[in-house]
Order: C-alpha cells, then sequence, then structure tokens
C-alpha cells in the first residue's frame, strides 16, 4: 500500500477524500468537460498520483488521496493537456513508451503500420524509421524481429534523445540519427516506414493536438503532403532493389500519397484500412526495369 499522502489533513481541519470519493469527483468534472472516458482518465490520474496499478484502487476506495495533488493534474487535464503528457507515458503495442511534449503521442491506429512492416520483416535486414519522435515504430520493430538491423531518424534533437531513453529503458538496440529524413547517402535500408507531419496548417484540430503536441510533428505544407513528396522524390535512393516504403497517411490521403508516388515512379503495392475501414497506410515500391 502506498503511504498516505501530505496535506491529507487541510488547513481547516477538514479531511482528504478517499480514493473512492476523489475518482467520483473527479470524473463528474471530466465529464463535464467533455473528456470522453472521463471514469478511465480519473483512474489513470489517481493512480499516476499514489504510484500503484488501477486494479490497487478499487481493492483500496477508503485510502486518504492527495487531493492537493489530484487537483494539481485534474486542472491541467481540464485544460486540454493530454493525459500521456501529464503520466509521462503511453502505451504502443504492449509496451510502455515515456512521452513529452517533445514527441507526437503515439496512436494506436500506428500499430496498423507496424503490423505491416513486420509482416515482411522476416525477409529483410535493414530497417529505417524515418520521423522516429519517441521511437515507438523502430523499438517495435526491433523487439518484434530482434535480426533487424533498425535504424531510426528525427530532425528534432529532443525527440531523439526520448526515443534513446525508450530505447535503452526497453532492451532494443536502435542506431539513431539527427537527421532531415534520411542518415548517411551511402546508406541503402530493405524497408523504410514513416509516420511522417501530414495535418494541413488550416485542418481543425482539438485543443489537447493543437495547443500541447509538437508542431513540427504535426504538420506540413502541400495540404499536409510536403513530406510525403519529398520521400517520393528522394527515397528510392535508400532502398535496396525490391526493398519497400510503409507510409502512415490522414484519412483523406491514401489516393493522393498514392498519385504522387506513382508519379515520381512508384508502384502502388496496397493500401491498408484501420478497424473503421479508413485507409491507414500505403505500401509501395520503386518501379525496376
Amino acid at each position: 500500500m502506498p503511504p498516505a499522502g501530505e496535506n491529507l489533513t487541510h488547513d481547516d481541519g477538514s479531511r482528504a477524500p478517499t480514493v473512492a470519493e476523489w475518482l467520483r469527483s473527479a470524473e463528474a468534472r471530466l465529464q463535464s468537460a467533455g473528456v470522453e472516458s472521463p471514469r478511465m482518465e480519473a483512474q489513470v490520474l489517481a493512480a499516476h498520483i499514489l504510484r500503484v496499478d488501477r486494479s490497487w484502487l478499487f481493492a483500496h476506495p477508503e485510502h486518504e488521496f492527495n487531493d492537493l495533488a489530484g487537483e494539481n493534474l485534474l486542472s491541467r487535464r481540464l485544460n486540454h493537456e493530454p493525459l500521456a503528457y501529464l503520466t509521462g507515458k503511453r502505451e504502443f503495442f504492449g509496451r510502455r513508451f515515456r512521452v513529452s511534449p517533445s514527441v507526437l503521442i503515439p496512436r494506436h491506429e500506428t500499430e496498423i503500420l507496424v503490423e505491416e512492416v513486420l509482416k515482411e520483416a522476416s525477409d529483410a535486414k535493414r530497417v529505417l524509421d524515418i520521423g522516429t519522435g519517441s521511437g515507438c515504430i523502430a523499438i517495435t520493430c526491433k523487439l518484434e524481429n530482434s535480426s533487424l538491423e533498425v535504424w531510426a531518424t528525427d530532425v528534432s534533437g529532443p525527440a531523439i534523445e526520448i526515443a534513446r531513453e525508450n530505447a535503452e529503458t526497453l532492451g532494443a538496440e536502435i542506431i539513431f540519427r539527427l537527421a532531415d529524413l534520411f542518415p548517411e547517402a551511402d546508406n541503402k535500408f530493405d524497408l523504410i516506414v514513416s509516420n511522417p507531419p501530414y495535418i494541413g496548417r488550416e485542418e481543425p484540430l482539438a485543443p489537447e493536438v493543437v495547443d500541447h503536441e509538437p508542431h513540427l510533428a504535426l504538420y506540413a505544407e502541400e495540404e499536409g503532403l510536403a513530406i510525403y513528396r519529398r520521400l517520393a522524390q528522394e527515397a528510392k535512393g535508400h532502398l535496396v532493389v525490391g526493398g519497400k516504403i510503409f507510409l502512415e497517411v490522414g484519412y483523406t490521403q491514401a489516393d493522393k500519397v498514392v498519385t504522387l508516388f506513382e508519379e515520381s515512379g512508384w508502384s502502388h503495392v496496397r493500401t491498408v484500412m484501420d478497424l473503421a475501414g479508413v485507409p491507414r497506410c500505403v505500401v509501395l515500391q520503386p518501379v525496376t526495369g
């Protein structure tokens, strides 16, 4: 059992709430603010403050709760600061990754991109993850297929540091490079994977995203297509013969990205849908012969 928090008796002599009482209050406030999963988020915040698993909360509903610490985090969440930044972690492919405002928060949709890479990774030797952010793609590929030599690049120094920390914590050997898309020019890879910035500057986003996540990892010019255009023009020189590129795309971008690549001498291998039937990633290969 965690120790009781400090200041559990208020200055006016009133007692601090129990875990159950704080959870009910926090859930109600989160619900009023329009948070999508208020009960779950209240539990995550409480577990983070007490440094316990969520299951512990249900077994100890009468334990005293430090509502002063709770109010601090709850107020920040009510101000639309993402839950992952408040707790400093996010689950991806069954593993816990450290996140900060320096990196995009990993999305479950991106797991589809990783799954597609892993389908063809058994015959691959070298993989490059462009725009690695937290490192979730590169690290997952390495841990799911230890025979791969995995490289990862990012234009952001703070992002590279977060990714290095995650790789060390999770025991993944990754070659990191601070670079604008590609590492050294003479490097070639069997597979290239990227979840690049693909949001257009005028596209509306939720406050949690636009006010807190790094714009460098979100936005791209040309209605979100600028990085795809660069990849279409430059990636062929970094692939071995028969190599492929795997790209996450915005929900309206799949056909546009495929067309853009085909105009640059690529062949469309497949488009993969998410569980909602939305095109989530595209796989392409340079035309040969």
